[in-house]
C-alpha cells in the first residue's frame, strides 16, 4: 500500500471512530431509527472504501464522500441544541458556590412546592418545575431570568400565571431557592413517546436524560400532576407521593442537620 493509501486508511479509521461515538451518542439519545441509518450509510461507506483498495472507484468514493459529509452535516442540523449546550459547557467555565441548607428548611420548601402544584392543579394552570439535586448548567440558568428566591407557593403561582411574561418557561429550584425562571429546556428526542405529550411534558423529561435532575410538569388541558425523572415521565401524581419523591430527591432525614450542596 502506498504513502496515499495509508493516508486514505487512517482518515478512514478516524471517521469510523468519530461515526462510533455519534452511534453512542444516538443510543444515549434513544433514537433508534436514526442509528439504522447511520449504520447503512457506514456499511455502504466501508464496502465502497474497501473497494476501492482493490479496484479504482473513483467516482463511486466520491460519491460516497458526499453521502458522508451530507450525513455529518444533516447530524449537526438535528441536533444543533445539543452541540451548542456541548461546546457552551466545554469553553466556559462553571461558576460554583456553596450554601448551608438544613433538612427543616427543606422540608419547608418541599411543603411549599407540593401546596404550589396542587393549587395550580385544581385551576389548570400549566407549570414545568425543575429540580436541581446537585447542578445545573449555567447555559440553563442564562435563558432565563435569575431570581435566587426562597420557594414559596405565592411566588411559584405568580410565576406561572398566564399573565406573567416567564409563565412558559421552566422554573429551576436547587435545595430550597428559585434559581430562575422562565428557562428554555432541551426537548426529548425518544421516539417512543406519546404523540399526545406537548412541549411542556417533552422538555421535562428532554431536561432528565442525561442528569441527575427531577422535572414536575403540571397539565394546563387536565391539571394531572406529572414527574420525569432519568427519561421516565409518571403521570397521575398525588401530592402525598410528589412529597415522598421530593424528599426522596433532597435525601431529607428525620433529625435536623446541616447539608452542603453545590450551586452551579
Amino acid at each position: 500500500m502506498n504513502y496515499f493509501g495509508i493516508n486514505c486508511l487512517f482518515d478512514f479509521i478516524a471517521l469510523v471512530a468519530v461515526l462510533l461515538l455519534l452511534f453512542i451518542f444516538f443510543h444515549k439519545k434513544k433514537s433508534y431509527k436514526l442509528m439504522s441509518v447511520y449504520t447503512v450509510l457506514l456499511l455502504i461507506y466501508t464496502g465502497v472504501f474497501i473497494l476501492n483498495q482493490f479496484y479504482d472507484l473513483g467516482l463511486a468514493m466520491l460519491l460516497s464522500n458526499l453521502m458522508m459529509i451530507f450525513a455529518i452535516v444533516a447530524l449537526v442540523v438535528v441536533y444543533q441544541s445539543d452541540f451548542k449546550t456541548l461546546f457552551f459547557n466545554l469553553s466556559k467555565k462553571q461558576k460554583s458556590h456553596e450554601i448551608n441548607v438544613s433538612d427543616e428548611e427543606l422540608r419547608t420548601a418541599v411543603d411549599e412546592l407540593v401546596k404550589a402544584c396542587q393549587t395550580m392543579s385544581k385551576s389548570r394552570v400549566g407549570a414545568l418545575v425543575v429540580i436541581a439535586p446537585t447542578k445545573i448548567s449555567s447555559h440553563i440558568l442564562e435563558t432565563g431570568t435569575e431570581l435566587g428566591a426562597l420557594v414559596t407557593a405565592p411566588l411559584l403561582e405568580s410565576i406561572f400565571n398566564t399573565k406573567a411574561p416567564i409563565h412558559d418557561g421552566a422554573v429551576i429550584i436547587k435545595s430550597n431557592r428559585i434559581l430562575a425562571a422562565g428557562c428554555f429546556l432541551p426537548l426529548s428526542q425518544s421516539q417512543t413517546l406519546s404523540k399526545d405529550l406537548g412541549t411542556r411534558h417533552r422538555a421535562a423529561i428532554g431536561i432528565t436524560e442525561e442528569s441527575d435532575m427531577l422535572s414536575i410538569v403540571v397539565s394546563e388541558e387536565n391539571g394531572i400532576i406529572s414527574v420525569a425523572q432519568k427519561g421516565i415521565l409518571r403521570r397521575y401524581i398525588t401530592p402525598e407521593r410528589l412529597t415522598d419523591i421530593l424528599n426522596e430527591v433532597y435525601g431529607i432525614v428525620r433529625t435536623t442537620k446541616k447539608r452542603y450542596n453545590a450551586i452551579n
